[in-house]
């Protein structure tokens, strides 16, 4: 299942419907009051050290997430957050005195939603508009669209609306979490108070990767280097375009995928001067998580995240592999093919139905563990909020 953020919003300019006719008579009205649309993004509580890019729930106490909050990654650098926002898109439709329906698309554009105080702003929290309020008008409905971090903006395609949402997502030179939400509201209804937050539930468009490497004998060896590899052109997509939602299924997302770079080239590649795997004389492990050091000589894009490296979702091709380096092997390199089954999943009957496919809004740990002799590959899923799954698969 899914994990899902909660986020509350209400929204709307009064000066975007100048893309309008300046002469039709039969625009909506303001709503009364020329009353603005506000904001309240409220997050789940759930469990997950702090992380450039993932994004996750406030923690429950005691519990030390890997990830930050929206709230802390919205607020303004200058107050101490990480100075991103979220981004809007609206359309609006209504029926014109000739009983046409009428879309007004893109009413809001990339509009910016960050968290912080405001003179006369948003009274049910701290989430503002970067800039000037905007206002609700009554006579139609509104399709709301949002998507974190807003700063990739320039990766959103031009024919965008709020209808259907459609971004570029190359993973190999972008490692952003991205976040997706979607909301409609027909300011006709009148069990519909305007004066409310809008809701907004986000959930992650991408699913997340990691490799612990842990030896089973007492070695001081380290890690010093790692990457993905294709054995064919089509095996993993690191670069696909989205298209979220359409005129008849609201929450639909499909990937178009892009299989770049090529076989021949390293995909995540990252280098470091080691970190250390050892094991001690009474049996204890240390584990190196791959692309988790920083000052890499390669591959600060992966640095950053406690090892976990975005991916798109898509199907498991059972012939990546997964390369690494030691800093006793030299240039020798050690290869793990990863097995097609993503997460086997246990029915309660003794029974298990198996996956082969990256999910978005999933966590996947593969854990290498290291003998004299060879290797032994665990996979641990988890949703994006959860530290641990109830299981593991060990092939």
């Amino acid at each position: 299942m899914i994990r899902i953020f909660k986020y509350l919003i209400p929204l709307l300019a009064a000066s975007a419907w100048g893309c309008n006719d300046p002469d039709r008579t039969d625009e909506p009205a303001p709503a009364a009051g020329d009353r603005p649309i506000r904001w309240d993004v409220a997050s789940v509580a759930s469990p997950g050290s702090q992380s450039r890019s993932l994004v996750g729930p406030a923690p429950e106490e005691g519990q030390t997430p890997d990830w930050i909050t929206l709230e802390e990654a919205c607020t303004p650098a200058s107050a101490g957050g990480k100075g991103l926002a979220i981004g809007i898109w609206a359309d609006y439709t209504y029926q014109d005195l000739q009983g046409d329906e009428v879309t007004i698309k893109n009413l809001f554009s990339g509009t910016r939603l960050i968290y912080a105080n405001k003179t006369n702003g948003n009274p049910y929290s701290y989430w503002n508009y970067e800039g000037e309020d905007l206002y609700w008008y009554i006579g139609g409905r509104y399709k709301f669209r949002a998507f974190f971090p807003q700063k990739i903006s320039e990766n959103v395609i031009s024919s965008t609306s709020a209808t259907t949402f459609v971004i570029e997502y190359p993973t190999h030179n972008l490692q952003e979490d991205l976040l997706l939400a979607y909301n409609a509201v027909d300011t006709t209804n009148p069990q519909v108070d305007l004066s409310k937050p809008v809701g907004l539930h986000f959930s992650h468009g991408l699913a997340a990767i990691r490799f612990i490497i842990k030896a089973n004998f007492a070695t001081e060896d380290k890690l010093t280097s790692c990457y993905f590899q294709n054995a064919d052109t089509r095996d993993f997509a690191t670069s696909g375009m989205l298209a979220y939602g359409s005129e008849t299924e609201t929450e639909s997302i499909s990937w178009s995928l892009g299989y770049y770079p090529p076989v021949t080239e390293k995909i995540y590649y990252w280098q470091n001067s080691g970190i250390t795997f050892s094991t001690d004389e009474h049996g204890s492990t240390t584990s190196a998580t791959a692309y988790s050091a920083t000052g890499t000589t390669n591959g600060d894009l992966f640095t950053g995240n406690n090892g976990w490296v975005l991916i798109l979702p898509q199907a498991s091709p059972g012939s990546l592999k997964f390369c690494f380096t030691t800093q006793s092997g030299g240039d020798a390199v050690f290869t793990v093919t990863i097995p097609q089954v993503t997460e086997r999943i246990d029915n309660g009957d003794g029974t298990f139905t198996e996956s082969t496919e990256y999910l978005p809004g999933k966590r996947y740990t593969y854990t290498v563990s290291i003998s004299k002799t060879d290797l032994e590959l665990t996979l641990t899923v988890a949703d994006w909020n959860e530290r641990e799954s109830s299981h593991s698969i060990i092939f």
